[in-house]
């Protein structure tokens, strides 16, 4: 597909599911079992008790993109124990030609990239696909010696204003034409970031096309042109 057929697809598929909300929770039902520290899941669940049906997270998103449009060239900036790139790889079929890139600054005490590795194996998902790029991203994005361009990008990591604008700028070239990138917690919910992100399409009209969903965290999706 074309870009702007991808945009189309995803204009369709941005919105509630409730198949997909099941196969959601059930991966972060699966992962809770290893990882009992984490929250994430009772985070989630409160999201779906507030919204029922209606809750939607780029989580339930990544199954369609995954088995649909199935991405090659993966990358996260800020995947904390894994669980987005769980529920990403889990909806795909094989991991032949995959390649992921996990940036993180890992210093919260309890996320590591063993932890990641760990949640990746426990579903039988190959972790030899997988790099791991340590340290802020502010710096280790523009760093980083890119082979090939992305098809799919989530930028999630430092929720501060200024930082996470700067990873939005970082990430910019970094698309393959049809990438999807990903910008989580635009909403009141989560961290409240919608003037960043309209900020950041107002002064990049150009380079994506853009659409919403704010039926939870709040997620911004925008397709490079």
């Amino acid at each position: 597909m074309n870009p702007k057929e991808i945009f189309e697809f995803v204009k369709v598929h941005l919105h509630p599911c409730k198949a997909i909300n099941a196969v959601v929770f059930n991966t972060m039902r699966i992962l809770k079992k290893i990882n009992p520290g984490d929250s994430y899941f009772e985070n989630y669940l409160w999201h779906y008790k507030k919204r029922g049906d209606n809750f939607v997270d780029y989580y339930h998103f990544l199954w369609i993109l995954g088995s649909h449009l199935q991405p090659d060239n993966i990358m996260e900036i800020g995947c904390r124990t894994g669980i987005s790139i769980c529920q990403l790889l889990s909806s795909m079929m094989d991991y032949k030609d995959k390649r992921v890139v996990l940036f993180d600054v890992f210093n919260d005490g309890f996320i590591s990239p063993e932890i990641v590795k760990m949640n990746l194996s426990y579903l039988n998902i190959p972790v030899n696909i997988v790099e791991f790029v340590m340290g802020d991203s502010a710096k280790t994005v523009p760093a980083y010696k890119q082979e090939k361009l992305f098809d799919y990008i989530l930028v999630d990591g430092n929720h501060e204003r200024g930082a996470a604008r700067q990873d939005l700028e970082n990430v910019i070239k970094m698309f393959a034409p049809g990438g999807i990138l990903i910008f989580d917690d635009i909403a009141e919910d989560g961290c409240n970031l919608k003037d960043v992100w309209e900020s950041f399409k107002k002064d990049h009209p150009e380079e994506f096309y853009y659409i919403e969903n704010y039926d939870g965290k709040g997620i911004g999706v925008g397709v490079k042109k």
